[in-house]
């Protein structure tokens, strides 16, 4: 019997130090092996993010250079890949990329060539909805891979139905985004407050990019139809933000909203505590919707009250530990907003919500521990 799994994760997201804290707390498994290749590279939103290593870090990260840096579908790695399908023989191979992406090609082809005993892991966010998008030489990418997947771990149960929906025949469990629970606590940000100009008002925020699903004009237009001491915080860039700007004046509410701009991902909880609840207002489009919304997670493990449309799988997410109205519903947005102004205790009461389920379901502890059994029960007997 072995005594260390291999196991080998392609992830463009694992630049990102948040989405590293999952393997972290894998390496610290003393029957597991992880070597974890990223981009060295990524464009995202509208900035280029770069690796870098963490302090004391425990899983070996190897960034290697791709093209088509920031496009999920189409970026593929240009060396140092193939080393570690052929030297490392893996006995998983865990990709988290899209099936139908070049990516996954490229995995496919590597895994069939030089370790095809391995079981290949996929773990995807697709939904149903994005099936229109697709041309010709995706649609074929998709079929080759999901034929030769082994598990595959959907980001929800949604995006798990879809995979039959696609032809997948083989076993599947959602297995959500996470959080840092060490990182997104409930914090004094007084100072950064200050600078922001945010005073004692109540603070609405929103964090994520400026775009048209993402239903910002929504919120701005139910902030509109407020009364008293709010302000509005938006953090992040996008296409829509002149239009939303725009929008601002003509409901002649520009003076309340702060327009932050992005930040970086460790910057993320200390503009979350700046908020006295949270909003993600998406709205679902004939090819996208909201697959799960991590800010809201992170929102709740920083005790922030969290509101959200009933969009894709925000209920889920949600459950009972904040508050959801109705899609493209304004004034369903504007009752949920003032029902958190007027009573403090409401507020009290879903911020200890949040945090218990944050804690209790979507750690990257609690999915680390979940990742680990799967890894075993697809690699025992491995050579």
């Amino acid at each position: 019997m072995m005594k260390r799994l291999r196991v080998l994760v392609l992830s463009h997201p694992g630049i990102l130090p948040i989405y590293r804290v999952k393997f972290e707390q894998l390496a610290l498994h003393k029957d597991l092996d992880i070597h974890l290749v990223t981009p060295r590279q990524w464009f995202e939103g509208e900035q280029s993010v770069s690796f870098k290593q963490l302090p004391g870090a425990r899983c070996p990260a190897f960034p290697c250079p791709i093209r088509y840096s920031g496009y999920e579908s189409r970026f593929f790695y240009t060396s140092g890949l193939k080393s570690h399908f052929q030297k490392f023989r893996p006995h998983v191979i865990h990709l988290e990329e899209e099936p139908w992406s070049f990516c996954a090609l490229q995995t496919w082809w590597l895994r069939r060539r030089f370790c095809p005993s391995a079981s290949l892991i996929l773990r995807t966010s697709l939904s149903f909805w994005m099936r229109q998008r697709f041309g010709i030489l995706p649609r074929w990418i998709e079929a080759l891979v999901l034929r030769d997947i082994d598990f595959a771990f959907p980001l929800s149960r949604a995006a798990g139905e879809t995979l039959e929906r696609k032809g997948y025949t083989g076993p599947w469990e959602p297995m959500p985004n996470g959080v840092d629970v060490e990182r997104f606590v409930k914090k004094d940000v007084s100072d950064l407050r200050r600078r922001l100009r945010l005073g004692d008002a109540f603070v609405i925020g929103y964090v994520g990019r400026l775009l048209w699903m993402k239903g910002v004009d929504l919120l701005i237009e139910a902030c509109a139809r407020l009364d008293g001491d709010w302000q509005l915080l938006l953090v992040g860039s996008g296409e829509e933000k002149a239009k939303l700007q725009q929008l601002a004046l003509q409901l002649g509410i520009a003076e309340r909203i702060c327009w932050a701009g992005s930040v970086s991902g460790e910057d993320v909880p200390d503009y979350l505590n700046c908020m006295d609840a949270l909003v993600l207002p998406s709205r679902t489009t004939s090819d996208w919707v909201e697959f799960f919304g991590r800010v809201l997670i992170e929102g709740m493990a920083a005790e922030v009250p969290v509101i959200g449309a009933n969009s894709g799988q925000i209920p889920k997410v949600i459950a009972d530990a904040g508050l959801i109205f109705e899609e493209e519903n304004i004034l369903d947005l504007q009752d949920k907003l003032r029902q958190l102004m007027d009573s403090p205790e409401r507020r009290r009461c879903l911020s200890q919500r949040g945090y218990t389920r944050a804690h209790t379901y979507y750690s990257w502890e609690h999915i680390a521990r979940r990742t680990r059994e799967i890894y075993w029960m697809c690699g025992r007997g491995k050579n």
